[in-house]
């Protein structure tokens, strides 16, 4: 089976289904997870054989089940069983937002700081990361100011977990700066001038 990553109240996801040749209560099957855990996230039904989620799956803490379902039939002097294997593949969904790290200090960024920037999704006021560096007026177009380092928990294979850096920049503001989208790498792509700002 494979199912996204989310809290799940009594979802099915299918049926395992076993059949016995024999006949009245020899071939009336019971259905159980072995061995039985109150912290999986799963159940069937003992009769029908109908799997369910029930309970959070985080694809970031486990990304696959493999569970063993045993069907059981009612004989009176012997009960004989049969089991199988169900794999449970856990899909990643966009659940996690990338975070900074290596940065030097959290500053408050408020509205009126940010409500003229062309990127929008700021946040009226939040506390961001502040990476400090320190460059000559003078460095030549090009120079590395510093470098940002960002992770995502999701899974990067479908995308979900693939960070691409970029910088806002304010309106009719000349671009000094340029981020490289994928290394985090600023470098100054203008001349720096310290009597102006």
């Amino acid at each position: 089976f494979n199912v996204e990553e989310t809290q799940y109240t009594k979802i099915v996801l299918g049926k395992v289904d076993a059949t016995d040749a024999d006949f009245g209560q020899n071939a009336n099957l019971t259905y159980f997870i072995q061995p039985s855990s109150q912290d999986l996230p799963f159940e069937i039904s003992p009769w029908s054989g109908v799997f369910s989620v029930n309970g959070e799956l985080d694809r970031e803490k486990e990304d696959k089940y493999v569970l063993t379902v045993v069907a059981r039939d009612n004989g009176h002097e012997k009960k004989l069983s049969s089991s199988v294997s169900v794999e449970v593949l856990v899909i990643d969904v966009n659940d996690n937002s990338p975070q900074f790290f290596k940065y030097d200090d959290l500053i408050q960024w408020t509205h009126s700081e940010t409500h003229d920037l062309s990127n929008n999704n700021f946040n009226s006021a939040m506390m961001i990361p502040l990476y400090k560096a320190t460059i000559q007026e003078n460095a030549p177009i090009g120079t590395t100011v510093t470098r940002v380092y960002a992770n995502d928990s999701d899974f990067i294979g479908n995308g979900n977990g693939l960070i691409l850096y970029s910088l806002p920049q304010r309106k009719n503001q000349h671009t000094l700066f340029s981020i490289d989208s994928k290394e985090g790498l600023i470098t100054t792509t203008g001349r720096l001038d310290y009597e102006n700002q």
